[in-house]
């Protein structure tokens, strides 16, 4: 799903109709969508930079620590970029799986490490 024409509402739709999870994909060169569509998140974060020693910078994993708690927790983080006007349904709690793919190759594991020590309540 990379063309811009995804991003509209009857696409959502028809993803939570049939419970299928819309990746979110955290990449320059695509527009971010991050509605709700399934009872998981499932998010590829592609822009780790080679001259970060964590991947990301530090206020970019401690945006998506948060955002990433609001979903795990079963609501919605109220930066989401989402094309659809309707938020989900609440649940009581979602799994949540995060790759940090692409970008930087090298840091992927520096900024995996990074992200899970800010949702452990480290740094």
């Amino acid at each position: 799903m990379r063309h811009p024409s995804f991003a509209a509402p009857g696409f959502i739709d028809l993803l939570r109709r049939y419970g299928v999870a819309l990746a979110f994909v955290d990449d320059k060169d695509r527009s971010a969508i991050q509605d709700l569509s399934a009872d998981f998140v499932y998010a590829r974060l592609r822009r780790t930079q080679a001259d970060e020693p964590t991947g990301y910078p530090r206020p970019a994993l401690d945006a998506w620590a948060k955002r990433f708690r609001a979903w795990a927790d079963g609501g919605e983080p109220e930066d989401a970029a989402r094309c659809h006007p309707d938020r989900a349904k609440p649940a009581k709690a979602r799994d949540c799986f995060v790759y940090f793919i692409n970008g930087a190759k090298i840091r992927a594991p520096a900024a995996a490490v990074a992200f899970i020590e800010r949702l452990s309540g480290g740094k």
